[in-house]
């Protein structure tokens, strides 16, 4: 369970919850006095103890079906939503998240859900719960005392708090709790995000005020360029620096939060301190710095600041938060405040490899309520299984759900395809999946065939920004199986596009253009200039991806051709913008987290790399087999363990991600038979 409380909770503050009432426990936050351990209530309430009124609104208009988000909203603008004349004392922003008291749903009021990081358990402080002294972080203690004095929670509307609110000693409980959290961020009227405690000088202040700035830019105004010359805004020293600041906050890193942001969409409200914004402001902030050219001002920006304050510029930008937030949080809220959507197997493993979380079995846990509800409860299933066994539960959730081999693509999900391949590729040429599972499920059985092996390896990642040539494996019997040096440099654009550009569509004969985007930024820059590229001009600190695979590679062999002999760096003059600027793109996304491979029937393609993997034996290497897996969009590499195999991840084969590989099996050359991966 989240965050693994360790509460010192004396006995009788907690008695057995009633599922059939559907009852959860919840605070109200009572007497704060400085220097004074804060005065705190914890009771049971029931869900299912609505008040008739809202009982017949979501009948009345057809609500019943819909999700608890979509209700309560709906229930908000209703005129019975009006406000009450004064708001809470000190609530100031704070105070759209609070309901007037006409307008609770149930007949003991209402409730907010608490989003935030449990912070060092070394560092305690104690509160007082229904008369008894608890001992809870100083993290959770700061947030609950500055919304005491808010004076929002002090009655009827109260507080969830996981860390309080459930039975931490009870496993039966928890595990029950934990199913529940999907129903309790997505049902509460407000999830308050508690990002972190602000000192009243610090920089990071500003950062709330600056996604305003941002949230309110229409059409032309969202240019930061053109902004700040003709108005100073945005910057004002402090900025960028602290948007910078903000979004370091340990808060976008832990998992649990993930999930509690998602399900509390435009519903949830953003503190630092006693400073808020709703959600959808920020995020409507944070996608101008994805409008134009502004990702590039940006950086030029936070240097500026940076040097003005007499900082060193080794200070970069926090964009895994950044990234997080814009491309997955708010897409995500979106979705699930429909209720359109559910995030796929690969998405989930890509978010529960990227933050933190203290017991392994949270990497599954902190996102079931993500997850479709039918896999959801049947995960649930194993909530108290050790991780090994858990992991094979989940695997075997998602392929029994989908009826696909896709999750053991996943398994290894290094790489970023945009879109999903299975909406793109057909490896298994609609073959579909055949499988069984054995020994209490860590054993899976299913059917394909092996059609090639790894013989040669370019450079791996060696952290983000460069590749270890030193680590090439050349294959000079190489020969290529795509024809002549024209088949074979066609062959090559597309395998380093993995054959699409912008949005999964497939790449046409215009985006041999790759083989002309120069090997360098310096090469390129002259040449972007004097064409008016003024996008691909502004990539001088991403170009790098491009700029460091092709120097790693350039003495790569293909047979008797280095790689480099593929390439030129002159620009056509008829050359196309549009063009260049999605080969730039893709082979920018193409290059990373995979590993260039040749393979020993002529061909080559792409295998799974981890720039973070110190040991060898886990990495891709010569003598995988590389096979297609019936029900699997993707050819996997694969890899003998005895008897059986080990999927060392997803592949791309130039000329074998259509179905083509089938013919081989259809001549002879191949032969379907069992894998059993373990």
């Amino acid at each position: 369970m989240q965050k693994e409380i360790t509460l010192s909770i004396e006995g009788g503050l907690y008695s057995r919850l009633d599922k059939a009432a559907d009852e959860i426990r919840l605070v109200t936050i009572g007497l704060c006095l400085p220097g004074l351990p804060l005065q705190c209530k914890l009771e049971k309430v029931s869900l299912k103890d609505v008040k008739p009124s809202y009982a017949s609104f979501v009948l009345s208009n057809g609500l019943a079906a819909q999700t608890p988000r979509q209700a309560k909203e709906r229930w908000a603008v209703s005129p019975r939503g009006a406000r009450p004349d004064t708001p809470p004392k000190g609530a100031n922003q704070f105070f759209g998240s609070v309901p007037a008291p006409n307008h609770y749903r149930f007949k003991w009021g209402d409730f907010a859900a608490l989003s935030y990081v449990w912070g060092d358990e070394s560092i305690r402080r104690d509160i007082i719960l229904n008369g008894k002294v608890v001992s809870i972080t100083a993290n959770l203690e700061g947030a609950l005392r500055e919304l005491a004095g808010d004076d929002a929670f002090g009655s009827r509307y109260k507080l969830w708090i996981d860390a309080i609110c459930i039975n931490q000693v009870d496993d039966q409980e928890r595990a029950h709790q934990v199913q529940k959290m999907r129903e309790i961020y997505s049902g509460a009227w407000a999830v308050i995000a508690w990002v972190g405690w602000s000192r009243p000088s610090a920089d990071i202040n500003h950062a709330f005020q600056f996604l305003r700035i941002l949230a309110s830019l229409q059409g032309d105004q969202r240019n930061l360029g053109k902004l700040q010359a003709e108005s100073g805004e945005p910057s004002r020293g402090t900025y960028f620096c602290a948007l910078n600041e903000l979004m370091r906050q340990e808060y976008w890193f832990r998992l649990w939060v993930i999930q509690e942001l998602i399900m509390g969409a435009s519903s949830t409200v953003l503190r630092y301190g006693n400073h808020v914004i709703d959600w959808s402001t920020f995020c409507k902030g944070i996608s101008v710095l994805y409008h134009g050219s502004n990702w590039t001002i940006k950086d030029l920006e936070l240097r500026r600041e940076l040097k003005f304050r007499g900082i060193g510029e080794n200070v970069a930008w926090q964009t895994h938060s950044i990234h997080l937030v814009h491309m997955d949080l708010r897409p995500l809220s979106r979705f699930d405040e429909e209720g359109t959507n559910r995030v796929g197997f690969r998405r989930l493993l890509d978010i529960s490899n990227s933050a933190d979380c203290r017991d392994v079995r949270d990497k599954v846990f902190a996102l079931v309520g993500m997850m479709n509800s039918v896999v959801s409860a049947d995960i649930m299933k194993a909530y108290e299984f050790e991780p090994p066994r858990l992991f094979a539960a989940v695997a075997r959730a998602f392929i029994t759900h989908t009826n696909t081999l896709e999750p053991l693509r996943h398994g290894n999900p290094w790489g970023h395809p945009e879109p999903d391949p299975d909406t793109i590729y057909c490896a298994h040429g609609g073959m579909p999946a055949s499988y069984t599972f054995l020994n209490d499920w860590t054993l899976l059985e299913c059917k394909g065939f092996i059609f090639d092996e790894v013989v040669g390896l370019g450079a791996p990642e060696a952290g983000y920004f460069k590749w270890d040539k030193q680590r090439i494996i050349q294959c000079p019997s190489w020969r290529s199986a795509y024809g002549d040096s024209k088949a074979t440099s066609s062959a090559l654009w597309h395998t380093l596009l993995l054959s699409i550009v912008a949005k999964g569509e497939r790449a046409q004969q215009c985006h041999s253009a790759l083989l002309s985007l120069p090997s360098s930024f310096l090469a390129a820059l002259p040449q972007f200039q004097s064409k008016g590229w003024d996008w691909l001009v502004g990539q001088r600190g991403y170009y790098f991806k491009w700029e460091k695979w092709r120097s790693a590679h350039d003495y790569f062999m293909l047979g008797e051709e280095r790689l480099r002999s593929f390439f030129t760096d002159i620009i056509p003059q008829d050359a196309e913008e549009l063009t260049y600027t999605e080969v730039y793109r893709s082979s920018q996304r193409a290059v990373q987290q995979r590993r260039f491979m040749l393979t020993k029937n002529g061909y080559f393609g792409w295998g799974p790399d981890n720039m973070f993997e110190t040991d060898q034996s886990k990495e891709l290497r010569v003598g995988d087999k590389i096979a297609i897996l019936f029900g699997c969009s993707t050819p996997l590499v694969i890899r003998p363990a005895g008897d059986k195999f080990e999927v060392v991840g997803e592949a791309y084969v130039q000329g074998f991600m259509d179905g083509e590989a089938l013919v081989l099996m259809e001549s002879g050359a191949c032969y379907i038979q069992p894998f059993i991966f373990r």
